[in-house]
């Protein structure tokens, strides 16, 4: 399942997850939006790689998206919404991160391939859309531009080790073989 429509079918469900997990707050059904978007993802993710071929990126993107955006919210560069939450994140961002190391593969190989695809793309790309989430009014950028800059960094971390991941597991596959 490696053509242009498996990657567009990978696509569309981590763009209705993205949006499933950030709406949730703001919809009547909260909790319900994000376990409907991790169901989406899991069910496209589990057929096209395995679950235990995921397991790794979806247990280190967890981890990742926990200890930064606690440390974004400690440090007051961001605010999320009231919504239940474990150490100030929220757990529809939680959902988002897990989302996020589900379609890792399918999606951002490109990124992980090359040092600077992965630096820029992943600090631009969660930097935007950690903007798009303070557009739809789920997360607030407390201190402005020192905000962006932060999640910028936390991306950054989290694209240097998803690559650094994803080329061990890829070395350590290509061992076996």
């Amino acid at each position: 399942m490696k053509s242009k429509f498996a990657y567009l079918i990978h696509f569309v469900a981590f763009q209705v997850a993205w949006f499933f997990c950030v709406l949730a707050p703001l919809s009547p059904l909260p909790k319900t939006l994000p376990i409907i978007g991790v169901a989406l993802c899991l069910l496209v993710a589990i057929r096209s790689q395995g679950l235990f071929r995921l397991l790794p990126f979806l247990v280190a993107s967890t981890l990742m998206g926990l200890a930064g955006d606690a440390l974004l919210v400690h440090f007051g560069f961001l605010t999320f919404t009231e919504y239940p939450n474990i150490l100030g994140v929220p757990y529809w961002m939680l959902l988002l991160w897990l989302n996020f190391g589900l379609m890792l593969r399918p999606l951002f190989t490109w990124f992980l391939e090359r040092r600077w695809r992965c630096l820029l793309g992943f600090s631009l790309g969660g930097a935007l859309a950690y903007f798009s989430g303070q557009k739809l009014g789920v997360l607030t950028f407390s201190q402005g531009w020192y905000s962006a800059w932060a999640v910028a960094c936390e991306w950054t971390i989290a694209g240097i080790l998803m690559r650094y991941l994803h080329l061990s597991y890829e070395q350590t596959a290509s061992n076996r073989r």
